[in-house]
């Protein structure tokens, strides 16, 4: 059964995407994901199903309300949408003759402020920062070290030339994201071609408004003492 309205949360996330369903977005590991406005429709139909089929008919008659569309108009979204998901685009299952299937594992999140929380049940907290897939074998005093920078001092950083140092960062994401309540984010700046975007780059991973964060100083008072971990990578990609 589909949800009520009241029932759906705001935000959800799923595999390395987070879906904003009041900002009308998709991002994917923190990076908005281009995509259409009307395939992002059916792929919030789908995903308020919460696993369960949606038919044809309702899909056109919620995305296209009030208007008279051919079944391949929406084969057309679908197809859209799956391009856009890459390679998780089998989270959406056809189901012959009869609809589909957002078979993805969602976790939902609540909103508090600007920033889309987990504060309840068994919402997990939502974040940008995906699991690492590197070796860290080996790298366990690294990690711990890195923990304890970060328990000591609002920032730290991790430098030099020849080490890995998204790895750890990732693997201190993942030890760490139980003590922070507002979650665990990452955004990347090697892919920004200009130092003036940092601050909307932070800003669109939390989702907050850029006017919050036009300024280092906007930015800091709309955090304000809010408890969550932001990793700051200078390479050019977020690991997937």
């Amino acid at each position: 059964m589909t949800m009520s309205k009241r029932d759906v949360p705001a935000t959800v996330r799923f595999g390395r995407f987070r879906l904003d369903r009041h900002r009308h977005e998709l991002l994917a590991d923190g990076a908005p994901v281009p995509i259409g406005s009307r395939a992002l429709d059916v792929l919030i139909v789908l995903t308020e199903a919460n696993g369960e089929l949606v038919t044809k008919d309702e899909l056109m008659s919620r995305v296209w309300s009030g208007a008279v569309v051919e079944e391949n108009t929406l084969q057309f979204q679908i197809s859209t949408l799956r391009r856009a998901l890459g390679p998780d685009r089998d989270f959406i299952k056809t189901i012959s003759g009869r609809g589909y299937r957002f078979i993805a594992d969602i976790s939902t999140c609540s909103d508090a402020g600007a920033i889309s929380l987990a504060r309840h049940g068994d919402s997990a907290p939502c974040t940008s920062a995906p699991a690492p897939t590197s070796d860290l074998t080996g790298r366990e005093a690294t990690i711990a070290e890195l923990a304890d920078l970060v328990a000591a001092h609002r920032l730290a950083t991790r430098s030099g030339a020849g080490i890995d140092k998204t790895g750890p960062g990732m693997a201190l994401r993942r030890r760490l994201l139980a003590e922070f309540a507002d979650g665990a984010w990452i955004t990347a700046l090697g892919s920004l071609p200009d130092l003036e975007l940092v601050l909307p780059s932070v800003a669109t991973v939390l989702g907050m408004a850029e006017a919050d964060a036009a300024t280092s100083k906007g930015l800091t008072a709309a955090l304000g003492p809010r408890p969550l971990l932001f990793l700051l990578s200078i390479g050019t990609e977020v690991p997937t």
